[in-house]
């Protein structure tokens, strides 16, 4: 999932419930979809903030809460993110938040051009760590692992309960990330949230080109589905073993 921030402004939602404690979550119901990453901010010369916020976690909690899942969220924020106003639209949605605290979160620039976006890491996110989790939240039905700035470290699989269902967006963990520098590709790699995850998704534009696909499927769970999407003309959906 791209970095760019959304269009917050067009999306309006009814209230469907409103968080009830000062801590900015409430011990819900088992929640059918929990949500983990970081926030990005992304430099918007056109916002008086001088920044939007953005990042796949935000994206996809939006997404559920909208299409009606009970919908819980831990993201990870630094200072300045932490009261955008963003984050309410969330809330609104229906989203159950858990902040967690950044000291550096992760930034980005992007640049919009003929050719395709060109993106400048501006700030690198330290990793996001671990809370503890509401007993109703570690039971949630689905786990959706969505970082941006690969901040969300192989040690999050330890918290996740067995029959859960994980879906993982991949491109936060296929970026180099230096400040001041353009991002680039990472090699994909094995890891442990890999290897657990029964959904692994992408974008074509994450992975080099000439890589053939089936080099990636022993990285992934034997039985799990692998999406690489590729825009406006949809996308791949492959089971490694089928």
């Amino acid at each position: 999932m791209a970095s760019a921030a959304i269009s917050w402004a067009a999306v309006t939602p009814e209230p469907q419930y409103r968080p009830a404690l000062a801590s900015g979550f409430r011990r819900v119901r088992r929640p059918e979809i929990l949500h983990v990453g970081a926030a990005c901010r992304d430099i918007a010369p056109d916002d008086l903030r001088g920044w939007r916020l953005g990042g796949g976690v935000t994206y996809a909690a939006l997404t559920t809460a909208r299409l009606g899942l009970r919908t819980a969220a831990v993201v990870g924020v630094d200072e300045a993110a932490r009261t955008a106003s963003e984050l309410d639209l969330l809330r609104d949605a229906g989203v159950d938040l858990m902040l967690i605290h950044l000291d550096a979160g992760p930034i980005f620039h992007n640049v919009e051009q003929p050719t395709g976006r060109v993106q400048t890491c501006v700030q690198a996110s330290q990793p996001l760590p671990i809370p503890a989790l509401p007993e109703s939240w570690e039971a949630a039905t689905a786990w959706s692992i969505a970082p941006v700035a690969g901040e969300v470290h192989d040690d999050w699989v330890r918290v996740i309960p067995d029959p859960a269902f994980v879906g993982l967006a991949w491109q936060g963990f296929l970026r180099t990330l230096r400040s001041g520098e353009r991002v680039t590709r990472r090699a994909p790699s094995a890891s442990p949230l890999l290897r657990r995850a029964d959904l692994v998704g992408g974008s074509h534009h994450d992975i080099d080109p000439v890589t053939p696909l089936a080099d990636l499927y022993p990285l992934l769970r034997p039985s799990g589905l692998f999406l690489v999407t590729q825009g406006h003309e949809g996308g791949l959906l492959r089971a490694p073993l089928q």
